[in-house]
């Protein structure tokens, strides 16, 4: 998740939510102003989110979580979404994607120890994060 695109969502009155996996980018967005809140769970994200709307507050929400396997949940769950933009470095599946289903810190280690497993790992996934299917 960059800081552009959270900053530039509440500049404009819309409440955001962007998910990244990497706890620490969305930390580093908050303490910078570029995003207003963090979140762990998509459910609280998603009741930061219902509470901006109601109030009709713009808002930031950084969740930590995979894209591909936050957005199928999201369209499991029937959550209507204005517009939806992919960061995903989806061009280097060994560097710049976390394949479903590993941490940060496993994806890390399987890069390093196993990254002949890794790509076609990371390929699997992104189906979910470049084409989810929104009804």
């Amino acid at each position: 998740m960059g800081g552009a695109q959270p900053l530039a969502a509440t500049l404009n009155g819309a409440v955001f939510l962007g998910i990244d996996v990497d706890p620490a980018r969305i930390e580093r967005r908050v303490l910078n102003g570029y995003c207003d809140r963090l979140a762990l769970t998509l459910d609280e994200a998603m009741d930061i989110c219902e509470d901006a709307r109601e109030q009709m507050k713009p808002v930031s929400v950084g969740l930590v979580g995979n894209c591909a396997e936050v957005l199928p949940e999201i369209v499991r769950r029937g959550i209507k979404v204005d517009a939806v933009t992919d960061q995903t470095s989806a061009h280097d599946p060994l560097n710049g994607y976390v394949p479903a289903g590993l941490s940060l810190e496993e994806a890390a280690e399987m890069r390093r120890d196993h990254p002949e497993g890794y790509a076609p790992r990371a390929m699997e996934s992104m189906p979910f994060t470049l084409k989810p299917c929104w009804p």
